[in-house]
């Protein structure tokens, strides 16, 4: 359907032309600077067209690979912003486990000193209960 949509759209478009055409075929003096030239008046506005078609055509194109060097470059920018911040996220966690294991570390070391001094405490209350009892 849209296949056919845009046939009959052209055929029209065709059509409004060669009647523009026909319409249009008195001829018309250009002075190009150097020349005068007599040509239809039809040939003139298909000429401009054409010229300005170009025109358009290549400050398109002109923009749109500016805008892809641009796009590149984001591109770019974004992975390694992505990449900076997953060091830092990995570095940050790392010091924190670090952190958190020096932290475990100290209180493991405090627990095993208490340990100590209770296995002290009760050697010497043994002691003193088996001179007691002796």
């Amino acid at each position: 359907m849209k296949k056919q949509g845009r046939l009959i759209t052209v055929l029209v478009l065709a059509l409004i032309v060669v009647i523009f055409a026909v319409l249009n075929v008195e001829p018309v003096a250009i002075n190009f600077g150097f020349t005068h030239v007599k040509w239809p008046l039809i040939i003139v506005i298909l000429v401009s067209l054409l010229i300005g078609a170009i025109i358009t055509f290549l400050a398109a194109t002109g923009s749109t690979l500016s805008q892809r060097k641009a796009q590149k470059e984001m591109t770019k920018e974004v992975t390694e912003l992505r990449d900076n911040q997953a060091a830092q996220i990995k570095a940050a966690v790392e010091a924190e486990k670090i952190k958190n294991q020096k932290a475990f570390d100290k209180a493991l070391a405090d627990k095993e000193a208490e340990v100590h001094e209770l296995h002290a405490k009760i050697n010497q209350i043994t002691q003193t209960s088996d001179h007691h009892n002796a």
